[in-house]
């Protein structure tokens, strides 16, 4: 009798079922109410744990947010295959851009983590912002060198347009920008349009800038002899 009165145990989660919870706890919380209403009591309570759960494994609220953060920020997660890459093309460069506005077009995680750090200087938000710019400065550095004999500052017309992406998205629960509004697939595909165009831009003035190599410059003698001009025709011509 005592033993059909006695409450079935609840299953034992393992760590990483109960990381999962208090990160999905989190998310959850967080698109609803944003970060800065979230506590770590509300946490707790949708993840359905102890304190002491969660307290054994982050020292405080801030502690967590400053782990959880690095799973959402996009910054973090889709730079890795870019910094690596051999060639940073004009595509690479339009969908990095595009895979950004892409992000925070939607509720998300990132594009509420803009909103905190725009709207409370604290500790946990100067530590991301700053842990963001970190992250990529290796990435701006390669494209500075890709950039450097353009006549371009990349590093700051890359800033305007990334900044231009998080204040559109920010902005999109407000009204229309331009006439452009984000709510609908027409102005979200006008942004990535406009991104390309920007980015073929850049490029095309870069390849138009660029020092012409040894051998370029050995081709275009040639053609130029092929068409009977002189060498001291072709000298001059081809003079910097």
């Amino acid at each position: 009798m005592e033993q059909e009165n006695r409450k079935p145990r609840r299953p034992r989660r393992s760590k990483a079922d109960i990381e999962n919870c208090i990160d999905k706890a989190a998310k959850e919380l967080i698109l609803k109410k944003r970060f800065s209403n979230v506590t770590v009591l509300d946490i707790i309570k949708r993840a359905k744990i102890e304190p002491i759960t969660f307290y054994s494994r982050y020292r405080n609220q801030e502690n967590f947010f400053e782990h959880f953060v690095r799973d959402f920020d996009y910054w973090f997660k889709d730079t890795m295959s870019v910094e690596n890459d051999q060639v940073r093309t004009e595509e690479v460069y339009a969908e990095l851009l595009i895979n950004l506005f892409n992000e925070l077009s939607h509720k998300s995680i990132m594009l509420e983590l803009l909103r905190w750090e725009i709207s409370d200087t604290n500790q946990v938000t100067l530590r991301t912002a700053m842990s963001r710019e970190l992250h990529t400065i290796p990435l701006v550095d390669k494209y500075e060198s890709d950039f450097k004999d353009s006549g371009m500052d990349i590093s700051a017309i890359s800033s305007l347009l990334i900044g231009g992406i998080y204040y559109l998205c920010l902005h999109k629960e407000c009204s229309p920008f331009c006439r452009i509004d984000l709510n609908t697939d027409e102005g979200q595909q006008r942004i990535q349009n406009a991104i390309r165009t920007l980015s073929r831009l850049l490029y095309e003035h870069k390849q138009g800038t660029r020092s012409q190599s040894k051998d370029e410059l050995e081709g275009i003698a040639e053609r130029m002899r092929q068409r009977g001009m002189s060498e001291e025709d072709i000298r001059y011509c081809l003079m910097k």
